[in-house]
């Protein structure tokens, strides 16, 4: 659907063995070039839902380390000094109190910690589809009208997706995302602002 300012694309999904049935708009506005909001719809056919997650992922790729909360950063080292497997880590998770608040909307922020990531040096062998390219940026999910029950979560990754090839300088985040209960056409705001 287009109305002159705005995009909308349905996005269809298959049923999950779950008996979860689900599909998702995706809207592009003129006037906010780095954002899309995206909103989840339960089918007529779907099981009940505790919550449909829609997460932004390849953070490791953007080497993104830095988790802005309200009053006080959150990096990967910290929240997984210690992991150096080659799955994901286990999901760190926030709830709405530590979220950064804009007038009624929630914010949770992340960031790369590198100056120059295009110009890492990456282990031998890593693939190239790996490797950085282009502008910094700060990736974001913001929230009007939070559930009590709302949190921000990410995980983490030493090693790139289906390789034992560490990320340079080490862990960084893989999916972040927002998760809340399931609400019908429930829509967060996720962007990516160029540093």
């Amino acid at each position: 659907m287009v109305d002159g300012d705005t995009l909308t694309v349905s996005i269809l999904c298959e049923p999950f063995a779950n008996g979860a049935d689900v599909w998702v708009t995706a809207s592009f506005t003129r006037d906010r070039p780095h954002e899309v909001q995206v909103a989840a719809f339960a089918g007529e056919t779907s099981v009940a839902l505790d919550a449909c997650v829609l997460t932004a992922t390849m953070g490791n790729w953007a080497r993104l380390r830095e988790l802005e909360l309200s009053g006080r950063t959150a990096h990967a080292s910290a929240l997984w000094p210690d992991y150096h497997g080659t799955a994901f880590a286990p999901h760190a998770s926030f709830g709405v109190g530590e979220l950064v608040r804009d007038g009624g909307d929630v914010v949770v922020r992340a960031r790369p910690d590198e100056g120059d990531p295009v110009g890492a040096t990456y282990a031998e062998g890593t693939a190239e589809h790996w490797h950085y390219v282009g502008r910094r940026g700060v990736q974001e999910w913001r929230a009007a009208d939070p559930d009590p029950a709302l949190r921000a979560q990410v995980n983490g990754r030493h090693t790139y997706w289906m390789s034992e090839h560490p990320i340079p300088s080490g862990i960084a985040f893989e999916n972040f995302e927002l998760v809340e209960p399931f609400r019908q056409g429930r829509a967060f705001t996720f962007g990516i602002e160029p540093l």
